[in-house]
Formats: structure tokens, sequence, C-alpha cells
């Protein structure tokens, strides 16, 4: 048997599945459950990685019938679940965010970007509401990405009849500030009030220290936003994550988020002052707090309308020059 190495999401996830099973499964059926799980592979991917598998003992092969898991296996992937489960979130936000290149002064280099698998007869509907966005000032970036039906990219293979939208995620600015020499601290994602265009108070939040889930995801999954309405009237609801910065870093990132605001991003609601609450919220000592439209916003807008959609936060990293500016 091989020795035990690192486990993967994507290989936990592939047990995850095989351990749910009591009978053997196949890499149709499993590239399918992947799909559910924000995980777009062909099917040649899957059995490649179900090879790599069964080479270390985690799953064994049932001839044509498909493979299931081993003792051996369902040991690893409860050592895996119980060691990402603390600070989960927190962790791979912090992991992604300094992994963020971007080069706002040459625009170029990695960015963080969300995922969504959107109805293939909503393409023309995606590109209005992201034009509306970027004039109200609720996108977060100027770019996208769209996939076609069958088109693969970064391990995404889009189903038939779908197409992938890959937007930026606010990691990005957080990466870029921590590129700079300032350091950062998430604390909230949450849901914001606005009435008349102002945002008022935060509503609801969860802490990202508490949680194995991202926390906008969830607030635009059980359908708690009304980000059309921002649009169309003033008032609604955002989703919004809060970042506490400490307060002798304020100018510079003033000055940061004023560059970007001139190359047309967007998203930044509060830029607070050290030691004052933000839309209601105190923040620590010594530090200041940063609100930002998550880069999610389009999504929970895209879901308002109407759009069957399947959205995963902070996918993967990306080079902005695969991006198109809007």
């Amino acid at each position: 048997m091989i020795e035990s190495t690192e486990i993967s999401r994507l290989e936990i996830e592939m047990l995850r599945i095989l351990s749910e099973s009591a009978e053997p499964v196949g890499s149709r059926m499993l590239k399918r459950e992947l799909e559910k799980r924000g995980i777009f592979l062909n099917e040649r991917t899957v059995r490649y990685h179900l090879q790599l598998l069964e080479l270390r003992g985690l799953v064994t092969g049932h001839e044509r019938r498909g493979r299931t898991i081993t003792d051996y296996g369902l040991a690893e992937l409860s050592r895996a679940l119980v060691s990402k489960k603390v600070g989960f979130v927190i962790t791979r936000f912090l992991s992604m965010a300094y992994s963020v290149t971007y080069d706002y002064a040459a625009d170029s280099g990695m960015v963080v970007t969300n995922v969504s698998i959107v109805d293939k007869s909503f393409y023309d509907k995606i590109l209005r509401i992201v034009n509306d966005l970027h004039l109200a000032n609720l996108l977060l970036a100027p770019y996208i990405k769209v996939l076609d039906e069958d088109e693969e990219y970064q391990n995404i293979v889009v189903p038939e009849g779908k197409i992938g939208l890959f937007t930026i995620c606010d990691l990005t600015v957080d990466g870029v500030l921590i590129r700079s020499g300032i350091p950062l601290f998430f604390k909230y994602g949450g849901l914001v009030q606005v009435v008349n265009g102002k945002p008022l108070r935060f509503i609801n939040m969860i802490s990202y220290e508490g949680t194995t889930i991202s926390p906008l995801e969830l607030f635009i999954r059980s359908n708690q936003t009304s980000v059309l309405n921002v649009v169309k009237i003033g008032s609604g609801v955002l989703p919004v994550g809060m970042r506490e910065i400490v307060a002798e870093a304020r100018e510079r990132t003033q000055k940061i988020i004023s560059t970007l605001k001139e190359k047309g991003w967007g998203g930044v609601l509060t830029l607070g002052f050290p030691n004052e609450p933000v839309l209601g919220v105190p923040v620590s000592l010594d530090r200041f707090g940063l609100c930002m439209v998550g880069g999610l916003a389009l999504a929970a807008a895209l879901l308002e309308s109407g759009a069957k959609i399947e959205t995963f936060a902070s996918y993967c990293l990306v080079p902005i020059e695969d991006m198109k500016r809007i």
C-alpha cells in the first residue's frame, strides 16, 4: 500500500460519494455527483483520479460495475474531514488571498474567481445584469469569463445546456492589499440593508471563524438578498463581507481602493475610521472596518431574476488576462 499523503478537496469529495453508496459507483455517476458539489470534470479525468485512489489503496475496483471505498479509505476520509473542518473557510480564504498575484498597475496576474453554472437560455440576461450592476457600482470588478457548454477550462467541464460564468471574488482585493503589506482580518459575511442608495446596517451576519461554509454563499442560496431591488429602486439587501485592518494602514488602503475604482472596480460600501463601528458593527481596538459587496452579488441577482443557477464561492485562481473586460 502506498504511503498516505495529504488528501485534496477533489479526492475528499470522491471518497465521500463512494462512502455514501452501498453499491459500486462508476465514473459516469461519480461525474454527476461531483457536479452537484461544484466540481466539473469529464469522465476521463474522473477515471484518472479513481485510478490514483485505487493505487493508494483508498478504493477498490469491481470490474465494470465501478468502485467502492475501502476500510483504509474510510479511515483516511474521516481523518481528512476532521483536519479540514476546523477553520476551513477562513483558512481557505487566507490561502487564496495570499495566492493572488494581480498587479493593478499592469492589469495582469492571478485573481480569485467565483464560478456559476447557469442555463444557457439566460445568457442575454446575464449580460444585461452585469451591465446594470456595473453602472450601480455593485459589481466588484469589470471582468467576466463565460464558457459555453462542453467547453473545458481549469478542470471545469460545462454540462450540456449550460454555460459557465466566472466572476472575480472579493478575495482578490484582499490579496492586493496583502501584497501591498496591509494586514487584514476576515470578520463577517452578512446582509446589509440599503435604503435610497445608502447602506444602513448589517441585518444578519455569520463570523468567518465559526463556519465551514462561505457565509455569503449560504445567504444567497437561501434567497435572502434583493440585489436587483437595490439596482432598480435604490433599496434592498446586499451580500457584504466585512474585514478589519490595522489603523496605521488606513491611508494606504484608501489609496489602493481609490486606484482600483479609477480602473473600473467597485463594490466598496464603507471604509470606516479607526475604533468606529461600520454599518452598526463595532471593530476591534486600533482597527477600522472595510465592507465590500461580495463578488457573488451577480449570482444573487441572477437567482433573483429566476435563473436556474449553481454558484460556488472562491472556486479557483485564474489569470485576469483570460477574462473579458466589460
